[in-house]
C-alpha cells in the first residue's frame, strides 16, 4: 500500500473515532503512537495529521503537536451562511435555463428510490446527499461556483455526517430532495428556493444540536 494511500487511511480512521467523541477535544496526538498503532512510518502519520487539519478536526500549536479541536459553532454557522446563499443562486439559475430533462429525471428516480428503500438505505444517504448538492452546482455550469461550493463541503464534510443521526431527518432529506427537483423542472423559482432553505437551515440545526448532544454524552461516559 502506498504512502498516500496509508495516509488516507489513518486520516478516515481518526477521522471517524474524533466524530464519534472516542478524542475528547484538546486530546493530543503523538506521532510515536500513532506510527506505532497503525504499524507505519512517519510520512504517512504526517500526511493523516495534516489532512485533520485542512478539514478542521484539529489544531496545530508550535511545541505541542496536534490536538482535537473544539468546535467553532460560529465558524460552522457562517460556512452554512455563504453554501446557502451559493446554492439558492444554484437553483436561482437552473430555474432559469434549459437542463437535460433525463438528468433531472435520473436523479428523481434515485431519490424516490432511496427514499421508498428506507431504513434498508439511510446509510447511503450523507453521502448521497453531499453529492446531490454539487451535482446541482455543476448543472449550472459555472466552473468557480462548484469550486466555491465543494470547498466548502470539504470543510463542513465531518460535521454534516452528524446531520444524518436520527430517522426523521433522513427521510425528510429524501423527500425534500425530490420536491426541489420536482420544483426545477416545473421552473417554479420560489419553491425551489424555498424547499432548498427548508433542506439546508433543517441540517443546519440538526448538526449543531446532535453534536452538543453527542459531545455531552462523551464527556459523561469519559467521566
Amino acid at each position: 500500500m502506498g504512502k498516500s494511500t496509508l495516509g488516507r487511511t489513518i486520516f478516515s480512521t481518526l477521522a471517524e473515532r474524533i466524530l464519534r467523541w472516542d478524542y475528547l477535544p484538546g486530546y493530543r496526538f503523538t506521532e510515536e503512537a500513532l506510527c506505532a498503532e497503525f504499524e507505519v512510518s512517519r510520512s504517512p502519520v504526517r500526511e493523516a495529521l495534516n489532512m485533520l487539519a485542512e478539514n478542521g478536526l484539529v489544531e496545530r500549536k508550535p511545541m505541542q503537536g496536534c490536538s482535537v479541536r473544539l468546535l467553532d459553532f460560529d465558524e460552522i454557522d457562517e460556512l452554512y451562511d455563504v453554501r446557502l446563499a451559493l446554492e439558492e443562486f444554484v437553483v436561482a439559475r437552473l430555474c432559469r435555463r434549459e437542463l437535460e430533462a433525463e438528468r433531472v429525471d435520473e436523479l428523481m428516480a434515485y431519490w424516490a428510490d432511496l427514499h421508498d428503500r428506507l431504513p434498508e438505505t439511510a446509510n447511503l444517504v450523507p453521502a448521497a446527499d453531499e453529492r446531490f448538492h454539487e451535482t446541482l452546482a455543476g448543472l449550472a455550469k459555472n466552473g468557480a461556483l462548484s469550486k466555491a461550493l465543494e470547498d466548502i463541503d470539504r470543510r463542513i464534510h465531518f460535521v454534516r455526517m452528524a446531520d444524518f443521526r436520527s430517522a426523521e431527518r433522513v427521510r425528510s432529506t429524501c423527500a425534500e430532495h425530490l420536491e426541489l427537483l420536482r420544483a426545477i423542472k416545473e421552473k417554479d423559482e420560489t419553491r425551489a428556493i424555498g424547499t432548498l432553505r427548508l433542506n439546508i437551515e433543517g441540517g443546519r440545526s440538526s448538526v449543531e444540536s446532535a453534536i452538543k448532544e453527542a459531545l455531552a454524552h462523551a464527556y459523561r461516559n469519559k467521566g
